[in-house]
This record gives C-alpha cells, structure tokens and sequence, in this order.
C-alpha cells in the first residue's frame, strides 16, 4: 500500500524572467520510499539554472538504485552533483561561477524516518498536529542571527542581507568526509506528518504562521503546494518560488495496552505526553481536584493531637533548612557560572567613562557566530551593512581550529591594500589567514583568546612580499 503522497511545483515569481530553480517529488525503489529535493540556483552568477538542472539530475541519477546506508548514499549523490557542476565550471568560462543551494530528503515510511542533507538557504519544515518545526538551519549571516535568537523571523524576512549565502555547491570539489560543507541527519516521519521543502523564494515572502494555516487545511496535497505559491506571489513574489511537500497518510497502529506494563515512548514523543493516562485508573482520586479534596478534608477531620504532631514536624524542618550550610544548597546545572567563561572585557568593548564630565558611550556591537572560515569579500559586505563592531565567535566551542577570515583572491589581488577595522575576533585557534601578498592596515581589530592572530600563508619571493602593517590591533 501507498503510505506517502507528494507533490512540488516551482514558479518564476513576479519579479525575475528566468527561474533558476529545480525540484525533486518522486518514488524511490519502493512504495513507502520518497526522493525530494528543493534547489535554488545561485543569483547574480551566470548558469544558476543549470547548475540547479545538474544538481538535480546528479542527484536523481546517483539514487537510481539502493546501496548500502541510505543517509550515506543521499550524502554521497550531493558531493557527486556538487563535483559535477565543478567539472562542467571549468569547460566553459562563461558559467565558471555557477553554483547552487540544495535541500535534499529520503522518506521512509516503512522505518517512519527521512534522512536528509543541506547545504544553503533552502529549507525543510515538518509539520506535525499543527505545529511546523524546522529541521534545517540557514548557511547564511542573517539565518545564523535568525536561528540563534538574535533577530526575529521578521526582522530576518527583511534584512537586506538575508540572501548571502556562506555555502553552496558546486563552488569547489569536495569529498564525503569534508567537514563544514553540508548539514546532513536523520528525524522521525510519523503518520499524519507533512514535510515541506521549498527555497528562499517562499521563506522570504510568507512567514511560519501563514505556512501552518495553508497545511493545516483539509484541501489536497497539490493544492496546498499551488497555495503556498500564489501567497508568496500576493506578498510581492521576488525570487522564484519553489514548493515540495510530502504527506505520511499512514494510521496509526493501536496497542492494547498493559496496565502493569510501563509505556515506553517512541523516538521522537515527548516525555511528557507518552502516557497521558495513568496506568491504573481509581475513581476515588481520578482528577488532581478530587485529590486535593480527598487529601483536605482528611486533615480537617484528623485529631487535634496528629495536628500537633504535624506543626512540629513541620518546625524542626524549617528550623533545619534555615540553620543549615550554604554548601548544602542544590543548585540546578544551568545556575552554575562557570569561571572560565569569565574573561576582562576587552578595551573596545568597556563602556567608557570620561574624566570630565560628558555622556557615557557604548559601543554598538553586532555578534556573528560562524561554522567555517568566512571570506573577507563576504564579511565585509555584512559589516558594512550593519554598521557596527562585529564580534566574529565560534558556534560551537569545541570546534575552533578553523581561521575565522580568510583573505583570498576572492578578497584581494596581489599588492592590494586593505583596511580591516572594527572587528573582534573571539574563541578561535587562527584569527586571520592571509593567503595573497597584500597590504593590510587595521583599525580597531581585537583578538580575544586567539592563539595565532595571523596566518601567512603566501610564499615569499623576490617579486611578491605579503606585507602586513598592524594599526591599533589589540589582544
């Protein structure tokens, strides 16, 4: 039996002539398995729609036939697309640039999982008793913000930064153990479930809630794809706009359950809805109002001498708690304060108090958490934008031998003179990794807890000399 329905479309927007998109929504080797893939060509480069029409027929072609792990597999056919848009790149020097994004999803109804890999601004949603969930996060500066709490969905929407990317495909050839180039996991498909896929174009225009509202509705699954779309198009339709979404129409299976026997919750049910019930019903307590009813007006009705006796179990206690220690206090693991995230704040970052009397200042700051090494062309661009100090730290703490900034011939030419100011580089093992002969002149750079500020990478000879002239860099 057919346990999974799916259906995807892609339109061009109001705003752009060509559509750069590509969509997958299709069987896979059996009836209770579905390939699906959301791809968005790469703007302002030339054969962003066909590095999406390789990535999807690579993609599609790689899966033909069952081999081994199927996560494995799914994260091989993206690192075979991606290399694939690298060979084709280098044939042709118009598209030399071409790249993509991609979400790409294995459904198993069977198993009840879906397995997926990412790499971009695409997304995956799972909705599930009316809740919408997102199981990507955004390689991009503003979805970084976005996902850390640090802007509002909002706020993200309409940044005007929210489409530059930190990662793509097709840009250089990787291979499957590459750390930092694609997102990649598995999360479980119930019955009931939807998944939704679908690119920027639609996550731009129309927010969570007016997702949840259209598949929350009873009307067919194509319907609901069609829906999404003509929304977006109403909000003002500025990039192409692509939808697949998928449905687990499977019943659940009820078991009888045994009273003596503890439920165990499934993967993925939260504890605290796994057994809604208790496992042996008494009338006399059956709510918590009945209980506390019950448990009252026995204590009304008690002899005065139980009183008593009660009151001054109740003293000694209090007495006890009060007279005790301080070190006998149980604090919760999230209270602790652990010293060494304690550290001076650096001089830029102090607030400032003159010596004659005049307004306090605080600097502005703008805190970027990033996975991999970002080119100095793209973070400046954001620093601009925002027009404050930015603070540059690691997302995650215990990975932080990655440089922070890259200065590459993305950035610069060789013999080009650079300013870097107002920055703070914060937790990383490298601060900033010079890979072309280049003039750099700094202005209120910080390195906190940085073991090698600098990284020379370039090789000196009689005609290139990479010169670097340190002004105002602290640490």
């Amino acid at each position: 039996m057919k346990n999974l329905i799916i259906s995807g479309n892609t339109d061009p927007g109001r705003r752009r002539k060509e559509n750069e998109d590509a969509w997958i929504a299709r069987q896979l080797w059996t009836a209770d398995k579905a390939l699906l893939a959301v791809i968005d060509g790469v703007g302002g480069y030339m054969g962003g729609d066909k590095a999406a029409a390789i990535a999807r027929d690579s993609i599609e072609q790689y899966m033909q036939v069952p081999k081994g792990d199927t996560l494995t597999m799914l994260r091989e056919a993206v690192i075979f697309a991606n290399n694939r848009i690298v060979e084709e790149r280098q044939k042709d020097q118009h598209i030399s640039e071409m790249c993509c994004v991609l979400t790409a999803v294995v459904a198993d109804a069977a198993a009840q999982t879906i397995y997926f890999a990412h790499v971009g601004d695409t997304r995956l949603y799972r909705f599930r008793e009316g809740r919408l969930q997102k199981l990507t996060r955004d390689h991009s500066f503003v979805g970084i913000r976005e996902d850390a709490g640090e802007m509002t969905e909002l706020e993200a929407m309409h940044h005007p930064h929210r489409n530059q990317i930190l990662r793509e495909v097709g840009s250089a050839t990787h291979r499957l153990d590459d750390e930092d180039f694609m997102d990649y996991g598995s999360d479980d498909l119930l019955p009931g479930d939807q998944l939704l896929l679908c690119s920027d174009g639609l996550t731009d225009m129309i927010t969570m809630q007016q997702m949840t509202t259209l598949l929350s509705t009873g009307q067919p699954l194509t319907s609901k794809v069609n829906s999404l779309i003509a929304l977006a198009n109403e909000m003002g339709g500025n990039d192409n706009i692509t939808v697949v979404l998928l449905k687990n129409k499977q019943t659940a299976i009820k078991k009888k359950s045994n009273p003596a026997t503890p439920v165990i919750p499934q993967k993925g049910t939260p504890l605290a809805t796994a057994n809604p019930e208790p496992a042996v019903l008494n009338t006399e307590h059956s709510t918590p109002d009945a209980q506390r009813t019950t448990h009252n007006s026995r204590l009304s009705n008690a002899p005065p001498k139980i009183l008593w006796i009660i009151l001054v179990i109740l003293l000694v206690a209090a007495a006890g708690w009060y007279f005790s220690p301080p070190g006998k206090i149980a604090i919760l693991p999230s209270e602790v304060i652990k010293v060494d995230s304690i550290r001076a704040t650096p001089a830029s970052s102090r607030v400032s108090h003159p010596a004659v009397p005049g307004p306090v200042v605080v600097e502005k700051t703008d805190t970027l958490r990033i996975t991999t090494t970002q080119s100095w062309e793209r973070l400046k661009q954001y620093a601009d934008s925002v027009g404050k100090t930015v603070v540059i730290i690691p997302a995650k703490k215990n990975n932080t031998k990655f440089a922070a900034i890259s200065i590459d011939n993305r950035s610069a030419e060789p013999g080009d003179t650079l300013v870097i100011k107002d920055l703070r580089i914060k937790d990383f093992e490298t601060g900033i990794k010079v890979q072309v002969p280049v003039l750099l002149k700094t202005e209120n750079l910080v390195f906190d807890n940085i073991k090698y500020p600098f990284n020379n990478l370039v090789k000196t000879d009689s005609s290139h000399t990479s010169l670097l002239i340190m002004n105002n860099v602290k640490r």
